[in-house]
């Protein structure tokens, strides 16, 4: 059955059945259908045909998930980007692809008189855990569309089915086509793996802008019939009551990153968030997870936990390890399936090739960047130093390209350096990424200046330019950045000079007064003046103040004070006061 017409098959035959979970709403099939119509007439009242381009910004899950499966139903091509998608970008994005179509969550830059742009007239915001009871059962999409009265198009060729840009830079956004034919490839897969049915429910709370949280939860769900349930975003703060969530909507596979894993084990309170029956999957995608961490969390939860490996460019995963006939052995990045996968020239290590019906053919219009990513006969190099077992089982060893992948996420140096040199005291800007326990990199970004500007400025002038998770730990000045006698700056010199640099920045001062010393570490963690904070400073005073922050703030004052604050305490740190009271406890 062709891709299109096996979605639209599963939400004319839902009827009642839940197909997206979120903490106070949840849209049946049925609603999502009705949902999938209104957005149908929108395409049509903006003259859409299949292959046009439509690009949505919002925050909003219920409309990201529906608006997308209605330009795949209907072959016209969704971008989807974060709500937090800042207007350069945005723009950048909107040049490249050309979209008939521009939706937004908030107001719009000026773009073309020839795009039709449209702002939700109710958006709905993201809101944080408010329980899953009582939810309500409908759902306004913000368009105020009537539906559309014929059916979708469901195109049977091998079209292009979404662009997804998650990596170039903001000058030169680079996005990665999938075909329909990618996409249901790797949809069967996942399905027979996981042992998806109808019955599932996919508890997937990654964000829907990244291909992770997209195909492994609503496409995944749609395809099959089954449900996807979503918590409002990871947050540590809340992190019991986003455990909690598991149980209660009785999800059957859990997946999320690495860093959220380790987040789990190292600040959860109980052992049993994954003991109901019908929860028979734990899941880690999008980064390596270490083999401690892997063994810790099937010791302490009873679960097994199956590994994927994957990019954007394999649609979702390639290779897969865990307990399970077709994977990999355990600890490693196991077996591809359902694709091939070899070392570069046949060297014992070497950089890590695919190919198969998952994987992509190319970028979009830019030529240059898919013959660098394909082999002459035709293998994607996906930029991972590797090894492989006797067992056929993959392992990786490092990093060829020089993107960094922090929490999952993916991070291109190269657009952070560009954001960083428009700021107009800025020489030159370099961004590496350094190895970090919690989240497996981190980005530093050292800076040569013509006169001196702090931190917390340069940081402001990244964050209206790039989005936010993308904004690096550390903006260092140094006098010179390495460089090679070819000129390109000397990645292990650099990383080592910034390492050292952060280190000596980090002997904080503050003697005995227990909240000074925390006022200190949180104007380094957040980027913001000292004096603008105080023991009544929550989340919501502090623009970069969020749940990855926060774990932060959490491991810089374990780390400068010499103990550890127990589990219990840390989803009680609401205020920075909280952390001056939990420090006068354990001294």
């Amino acid at each position: 059955m062709p891709l299109p017409k096996k979605f639209w098959h599963s939400f004319e035959q839902g009827g009642r059945k839940d197909f997206l979970v979120l903490p106070d709403v949840t849209l049946s099939y049925d609603a999502a259908e009705q949902g999938i119509r209104e957005w149908i007439a929108a395409f049509d009242a903006a003259g859409l045909v299949p292959g046009d381009r439509f690009v949505l910004r919002t925050n909003s899950d219920a409309i990201a998930s529906v608006a997308f499966l209605a330009g795949l139903v209907d072959g016209i091509v969704p971008v989807l980007l974060e709500g937090s998608c800042p207007d350069p970008r945005l723009l950048s994005i909107i040049s490249t692809v050309e979209p008939r179509l521009v939706v937004s969550d908030d107001a719009l830059p000026d773009i073309s008189a020839e795009t039709v742009a449209r702002i939700f007239k109710s958006p709905e915001q993201r809101g944080g855990l408010r329980g899953f009871l009582g939810q309500k059962k409908s759902l306004s999409l913000g368009l105020g569309d009537h539906a559309a009265t014929r059916l979708p198009r469901l195109p049977v060729d091998d079209g292009l089915a979404y662009l997804l840009f998650t990596s170039g830079t903001t000058s030169a956004p680079c996005g990665v086509e999938v075909n329909r034919s990618n996409l249901a490839a790797n949809l069967d897969t996942l399905t027979r793996l996981g042992d998806i049915s109808a019955a599932s429910r996919i508890f997937n709370d990654m964000i829907l802008a990244h291909t992770d949280g997209l195909v492994q939860g609503p496409l995944l769900a749609a395809w099959n019939g089954a449900a996807v349930l979503r918590a409002g975003g990871f947050d540590v703060q809340r992190m019991e009551e986003w455990l909690s969530a598991i149980r209660q909507t009785r999800a059957t596979h859990v997946l999320t990153v690495p860093t959220v894993w380790a987040m789990i084990d190292r600040y959860a309170a109980h052992d049993d968030y994954f003991d109901a029956p019908e929860c028979t999957m734990l899941v880690t995608v999008a980064a390596k997870m270490s083999d401690d961490l892997w063994q810790q969390i099937e010791t302490r939860f009873g679960r097994r936990l199956i590994n994927h490996y994957g990019l954007t460019e394999t649609v979702a995963s390639a290779l897969y390890s865990g307990d399970h006939p077709e994977m990999g052995e355990i600890r490693t990045i196991g077996r591809p399936i359902d694709c091939e996968a070899r070392i570069a020239d046949g060297l014992p290590e070497g950089e890590l090739e695919l190919r198969g019906d998952n994987i992509i053919s190319g970028y979009w219009r830019n030529p240059e960047r898919t013959q660098a990513s394909f082999t002459k006969d035709g293998w994607f190099r996906t930029g991972d130093l590797a090894r492989v077992r006797s067992s056929g089982s993959y392992e990786i060893l490092g990093r060829l390209k020089t993107v960094i992948m922090s929490g999952g996420v993916l991070i291109r140096p190269d657009e952070i350096d560009e954001a960083m040199m428009r700021q107009t005291a800025v020489i030159e800007s370099a961004t590496v990424g350094v190895p970090d326990e919690m989240f497996g990199e981190i980005g530093m970004t050292a800076v040569v200046l013509s006169e001196p500007v702090g931190e917390m400025v340069l940081t402001e002038h990244l964050r209206a330019l790039i989005e936010p998770r993308k904004v690096p730990k550390r903006i260092i000045a140094v006098d010179q950045i390495p460089r090679g006698l070819s000129g390109k700056f000397q990645l292990n010199a650099l990383t080592e000079l910034l390492i050292d640099a952060s280190q000596a920045l980090a002997e904080t001062k503050g003697g005995d007064d227990l909240l000074a010393t925390v006022l200190a570490i949180a104007s380094k963690v957040f980027r913001t003046p000292a004096e603008q904070l105080s023991s009544r400073t929550t989340p919501d005073d502090v623009e970069g103040w969020d749940s990855f922050t926060q774990l932060n703030l959490v491991l810089s004052i374990e780390e400068h004070f010499d103990l550890r604050i127990p589990a219990a305490r840390v989803s009680a740190l609401q205020r920075l006061g909280d952390f001056a009271d939990v420090l006068k406890d354990l001294k």
